[in-house]
């Protein structure tokens, strides 16, 4: 019988392994079918762990085999600011979402090894042209005008007309997100994570390029709403974990993107008085939004009362959902499925990479989720 073979590793990359996948000891020897006791003394010594176990270990933990081998553990992840409820924050980030974090910012280093850092900076000059007006202060905190709203609006190339031509809300957050990418050059991501946790996060810090990552469990209403929530974050410089439905009266800033996201999709001049839900459901598929945001909109333009507007909203909470669609028989081409989680910018990105010898082909194909041939079929 051959014998079973054992490696030695260093017990504090295992555990940092562990944290950064966002597990409690006990959660992974449950998966490996062993004792919470036998885990917990292969993070203490690192010593005696089955080549199998490891094997298994690295697949939940979304980590190549290699890494286990290092010396001292990486640098830990560095995370979105969380601008969540507390009652929601405090239950930390699931492992789904902690995997989205890791593979957007790997996206990211990645989009900024093959272009180099001076060309995203040069990307994003129209920054310049968006420095938060001055004139109002809510607590503190710069508000945005509505010649921000006007701008963005002309920067991305769709007026309020074309919106409401939408082919539904499939077509209208396709047309939103590639816009977005074209015009500012952000990209945007869809990951699947839990659905109460978060509706999205985005990374804006100190180098370029910027990303906007989506909830792909959420309904389609609620993502177009998400993404230009954290494009409100972003024209702010700040890199943030969202969730905006649910939100404090102390939480100004979440307060101030919600508004901003509201007013872009809804202007003023188009906020119309709703009779009743009915009424409401129609105007809200018009302009491609989900009935709480119109519902909201026409609060804040006192067309509905606080009583009325509360009394609406909780009917419409207590409506079930509708149901989601149903996945097609088989399975998307792999292209089709990477573009629809990575984006059209991306993936173009990574094919131009790969044909001009930037980066080879098994970067390419690890950045894609895609097999060579995938890749090599689309020269």
């Amino acid at each position: 019988m051959p014998q079973t073979i054992k490696i030695q590793i260093k017990p504090q990359v295992l555990q940092w392994a562990r944290e950064e996948a966002g597990y409690k000891a006990e959660d992974i020897a449950t998966k490996l079918h062993i004792p919470t006791e036998r885990y917990s003394n292969w993070e203490n010594d690192g010593k005696e762990i089955p080549l199998g176990m490891l094997k298994s270990i690295a697949n939940y933990y979304k980590r190549q085999l290699a890494v286990f081998l290092l010396p001292t553990p990486p640098p830990k992840l560095k995370t979105p600011k969380d601008f969540r409820n507390l009652a929601v924050s405090q239950a930390g980030l699931s492992p789904d979402t902690l995997l989205a974090m890791r593979r957007a910012h790997k996206y990211l280093e990645l989009a900024r090894k093959i272009l180099g850092e001076g060309y995203w900076i040069n990307q994003y000059g129209w920054q310049r042209e968006i420095v938060p007006i001055k004139s109002g202060l809510k607590k503190g905190i710069q508000v945005f005008d509505e010649k921000i709203t006007e701008w963005l609006r002309g920067k991305l190339k769709i007026t309020i007309d074309q919106q409401q031509k939408f082919f539904g809300y499939d077509d209208a957050f396709k047309k939103w997100r590639n816009s977005i990418e074209r015009e500012l050059g952000i990209f945007v991501f869809q990951f699947s994570m839990p659905e109460k946790e978060l509706d999205g996060f985005c990374y804006a810090g100190d180098k370029p390029p910027y990303a906007i990552i989506i909830n792909s469990d959420t309904f389609k209403p609620r993502r177009i709403f998400t993404l230009f929530h954290e494009l409100a974050h972003i024209f702010k410089h700040q890199s943030g974990i969202c969730l905006p439905d649910i939100i404090s009266e102390k939480q100004d800033i979440e307060f101030e993107c919600n508004d901003f996201a509201g007013k872009f999709l809804i202007p003023d001049t188009n906020v119309y008085p709703i009779k009743n839900i009915k009424d409401l459901g129609e105007v809200a598929r018009r302009f491609k939004v989900s009935r709480e945001v119109y519902l909201r909109r026409n609060f804040e333009r006192r067309f509905v009362n606080k009583k009325d507007f509360f009394g609406i909203l909780k009917e419409l909470k207590e409506q079930p959902p509708p149901p989601k669609k149903g996945k097609k028989p088989g399975a998307p081409a792999p292209p089709i499925l990477s573009k629809s989680i990575r984006g059209e910018k991306f993936y173009n990105l990574i094919l131009d990479a790969v044909y001009n010898n930037k980066i080879d082909y098994t970067t390419a194909s690890d950045a894609l989720g895609m097999g060579f041939h995938y890749i090599a079929g689309n020269e």
